[in-house]
């Protein structure tokens, strides 16, 4: 195959496997990792595409997981849910969302609160 001719593929190859690609997770506020000392009173995550969250959670290391409600029903790139009051400590996010090309994709997030 000659460098042209092969060079032109890999770039379909690369166009096409953006387009089937899943929804992914931009940013989060509170910041994955983040150290905040302010509570939060509500969770933002920005997605790369349109995504429905199908479960997310939070649990405060050393307590139980308590689910986060409501979860909006149409898919959004930006989505943001109310957070329970928060005591000092450190704390797992734990989300589930269906993509537009309905994969299912999940992730965590960490953030630590200091009062």
């Amino acid at each position: 195959m000659k460098p042209a001719g092969a060079l032109a593929g890999l770039v379909l190859m690369a166009a096409v496997s953006a387009a089937l690609a899943h929804a992914h997770l931009l940013e989060a506020t509170p910041a994955d990792g983040s150290v905040i000392s302010a509570a939060p009173t509500e969770l933002a995550l920005r997605f790369s595409e349109d995504a429905r969250l199908t479960a997310l959670s939070i649990e405060k290391s050393g307590a139980g997981s308590q689910k986060l409600a409501p979860l909006p029903q149409q898919p959004q790139s930006k989505i943001v849910v109310p957070l329970p009051a928060l005591a000092p400590g450190h704390y797992l996010v734990s989300w589930r969302a269906l993509s537009a090309d309905g994969h299912v994709v999940a992730g965590q997030l960490h953030f630590t609160l200091n009062q």
